[in-house]
């Protein structure tokens, strides 16, 4: 089946910021767990075969549920780079395919980068005029 890209205007973006908020700092217990439980599983050497089952267990209902909550930003088209709040909505800018980016923290969607320069490309949007939405099935 053909997955519909949704391409998003800045304006598009900004008024799902304030769900993108609660929703991270709603998970952000469990996302800070798994980093716990990550850890104590690099380094098992005190552990019994129960305790590391058991700490694996508990890591993959945590992640399971982190999955279960960000699923639905996914179904509207959006790219979830981090756990952490770190999020990519496909736009065109002029012809070119870019993502306007987000991050916690961030009141707005204020920066966008090309699709393939990450986080660290980074630009802040200079007009909103400049970023269209626009839908193919």
């Amino acid at each position: 089946m053909l997955e519909t890209m949704r391409y998003f205007s800045v304006e598009e973006a900004n008024r799902l910021v304030p769900l993108l908020s609660r929703t991270f700092e709603h998970i952000r217990p469990w996302v800070e767990r798994v980093q716990q439980l990550i850890e104590k599983l690099g380094t098992p050497e005190n552990d019994t075969p129960e305790k590391l089952d058991a700490l694996r267990a508990e890591r993959d209902a945590l992640l399971e549920k982190v999955r279960e909550e960000l699923r639905q930003f996914h179904e509207m088209g959006l790219e979830i780079k981090g756990a952490e709040g770190l999020v990519d909505f496909r736009a065109h800018r002029g012809e070119e395919p870019v993502y306007l980016c987000w991050r916690i923290g961030e009141p707005a969607v204020s920066h966008w980068h090309g699709l393939y320069d990450g986080f660290a490309g980074r630009r802040p949007i200079t007009s909103a005029d400049e970023f269209e939405p626009t839908y193919l099935s």
